[in-house]
């Protein structure tokens, strides 16, 4: 986890920050060759190109909502506990059956609407087993010990927010996954972020139907 933090950056920048691959129609549909290892699309672009591009833009926008999703979840199982009754029915709701129907509404989500409603979405279901791993430290002694000792909140926060992140992160992989699967799935639906970028849920979305 250590050398994803390091990484990161490295994945960020050319998923929204680099160019798209430039559109060539003089060569499309072109066979592998050594100019262009798996050919090229009916517009022309290099496939090696669009793959590379497209793996980026899906980890980074993955790996945005995890993050996102886990500082959700950690609020909710850290902080307010009312309302456990409607979170539990939003829990019980497949998280498709809430995107699709308002995707369709809307006629599709862009990468921002869909992250942020995305990573509120998996908050409330990472919440449980977040709540699991933190709850029976929080009811032992050594977490009112500082209070006892007359430690302020500022200190009790400082000193147990690096084991609370620890124990989120935990749960990274889980939210990364299940981010990744949902904007590819909406892709294949054809109601995710439109064809203006790449992802490796249109790439799936050009070639399942052949």
């Amino acid at each position: 986890m250590k050398n994803f933090w390091r990484l990161w950056p490295l994945i960020l920048v050319p998923a929204f920050l680099g160019p798209e691959v430039a559109l060539d129609p003089f060569r499309a549909n072109l066979p592998c060759q050594s100019a262009h290892l798996l050919g090229t699309d009916p517009l022309g672009r290099d496939a090696v190109q669009r793959l590379l591009l497209a793996t980026c833009r899906s980890l980074a926008f993955a790996s945005t909502v995890a993050l996102g999703s886990l500082a959700g979840a950690l609020a909710l199982a850290l902080g307010w506990h009312g309302s456990q009754e409607a979170r539990s029915a939003l829990r019980a709701v497949p998280i498709l059956l809430f995107l699709i129907p308002l995707a369709a509404l809307r006629g599709g989500f862009d990468w921002l609407p869909l992250a942020c409603l995305l990573s509120l979405l998996l908050a409330l279901q990472l919440e449980p087993p977040l709540r699991a791993r933190l709850d029976p430290f929080r009811r032992s002694p050594a977490w009112r010990y500082g209070r006892l000792l007359g430690a302020g909140s500022l200190h009790q926060l400082r000193i147990w927010t690096p084991w609370a992140l620890a124990e989120s992160l935990a749960l990274f992989p889980t939210a990364w996954i299940a981010a990744l699967g949902r904007e590819a799935t909406l892709r294949l639906l054809g109601l995710g972020p439109g064809p203006r970028h790449d992802s490796l849920g249109l790439l799936l979305h050009e070639e399942l139907p052949r």
